[in-house]
């Protein structure tokens, strides 16, 4: 067969980061590897200050935050390899999903986080898988490549304060339990009453909560 040589000499699609993946689900999202790190004593950072850390070996980078302020680890992954080295670990990456976004495009941010997991993972970094999902239209797909028993990362940011999205996220989570079995889930932003109870959960600090503490 005659290879594409868009894919084979330039990898535009970044099929190299999945080669020794296997695929999963309807999509074929690359399945990431479970974690059993409880998180412990450390902190967590945002990666767009991440550079200006220091003793990163004691951080994870989180990416809860706007995409376009990480968009450019998907696109030079290998750039950024050794900097994401230096830190204890990292919170998967968070590509937004939204219930009025085209179910392509949430899909295709599903697949990105998935990517990158992986290669991280197979890269030698500790990653931490993180959930994500829009309402339950979402479901069929959005767990696909998620490891069972295993530490989760969710968060809640943006959620809060809009019932119907409120309403869609615990929904989510309880499907995510459901689904997944996660032996701790850490926990970015409001954890909502009803979940307060689940003593799985560890709560990171916000940036300017960690800010705050320091000052």
């Amino acid at each position: 067969m005659k290879k594409n040589n868009l894919t084979f000499d330039r990898d535009n699609f970044k099929l190299s980061l999945i080669q020794n993946c296997k695929l999963v689900g309807e999509f074929e999202f690359p399945e990431v590897k479970a974690t059993q790190t409880t998180f412990g004593k450390y902190e967590a950072v945002p990666f767009n200050v991440a550079k200006g850390i220091e003793q990163k070996h004691k951080y994870y980078v989180h990416f809860y935050i706007d995409d376009y302020q990480f968009d450019r680890v998907w696109y030079a992954p290998e750039k950024y390899m050794q900097f994401l080295k230096q830190f204890k670990g990292v919170i998967a990456p968070d590509f937004s999903l939204y219930a009025d976004m085209p179910r392509a495009m949430q899909i295709w941010q599903c697949y990105k986080a998935r990517v990158l997991t992986r290669y991280w993972q197979d890269n030698g970094i500790d990653v931490i898988p993180n959930a994500t999902w829009s309402d339950e239209s979402s479901y069929s797909w959005c767990f696909d490549g998620l490891p069972k028993n295993s530490t989760i990362a969710v968060s809640s940011v943006g959620c809060v304060k809009n019932p119907r999205a409120l309403l869609n996220f615990c929904k989510g989570f309880q499907e995510m339990d459901k689904r997944l079995h996660p032996i701790k889930i850490l926990f970015y932003g409001v954890i909502p009453e009803s979940l307060k109870y689940d003593k799985r959960i560890i709560q990171i600090a916000t940036h300017l909560q960690l800010q705050l503490k320091n000052f």
